[in-house]
């Protein structure tokens, strides 16, 4: 029997079922943010992601992997607040590093934190996407991404497009860390390897995985030669 006192009550949703609709729009929003940052909301999703110890940490360890040279040329892939950039510009003292990232706030956030280094034109910052990449006079000694790649659409193609970038020898770094809720080591290991598996699809040889023990799952990094 309806309740007459409030017509149509029993058609609308709980408390319950709203407050779970609330959380769930404001976690796709959250994700959107950290996923392509923009206005306000976008800037201080850039400075957490600067400061988490979490963040540091992966890129850290991702850039330990790569065996940077003094004199090496970087290309780093969905830069973010620049703490990367930041970090390989410095042990690339001698080198030139490039930064592509598809969200304008993270653009002039980065570039804030590497002024010097791009005012000593050892640093290049660029709005723009992996599915459309610019044009570049040289090759690269070394291409990383860290957490950008499940963003892309079509991940081998623009792997293959990377490949082109770098020099015979020259290595790439793909590093990811799952954030779902429901995500494991084993979920890490999963992606990793199928993460391995597209750097070989798109023609990048002695490919290997690492995996590193982290909070709140570990983190991989696949590479590979061309």
């Amino acid at each position: 029997m309806a309740d007459l006192r409030y017509p149509g009550l029993r058609n609308q949703p709980d408390q319950g079922e709203n407050r779970g609709w609330l959380r769930k729009s404001i976690q796709r929003f959250l994700r959107a943010q950290f996923g392509r940052p923009t206005g306000f909301w976008g800037n201080t999703a850039g400075k957490i992601m600067a400061r988490t110890p979490s963040n540091q940490e992966r890129i850290r360890w991702t850039i330990s992997l790569l065996d940077i040279g003094p004199d090496d040329r970087l290309l780093e892939i969905g830069f973010g607040p620049g703490f990367g950039i930041e970090l390989v510009s410095k042990i690339a003292s001698e080198g030139f590093v490039v930064g592509i990232d598809h969200s304008e706030v993270m653009v002039r956030q980065a570039s804030k934190r590497n002024a010097k280094a791009i005012r000593d034109g050892k640093v290049v910052l660029k709005l723009g996407s992996v599915s459309n990449l610019l044009k570049f006079n040289e090759p690269f000694d070394k291409i990383f991404t860290i957490n950008s790649i499940h963003f892309w659409t079509e991940p081998i193609d623009c792997l293959k497009e990377l490949r082109k970038l770098l020099r015979p020898g020259g290595v790439i770094g793909v590093t990811l860390q799952p954030r779902s809720r429901s995500a494991t080591d084993e979920t890490t290991k999963e992606i990793g390897e199928e993460v391995a598996m597209n750097l070989e699809r798109a023609g990048f040889s002695k490919v290997r995985l690492e995996i590193r023990q982290a909070k709140p799952v570990s983190v991989a990094c696949a590479l590979g030669i061309r």
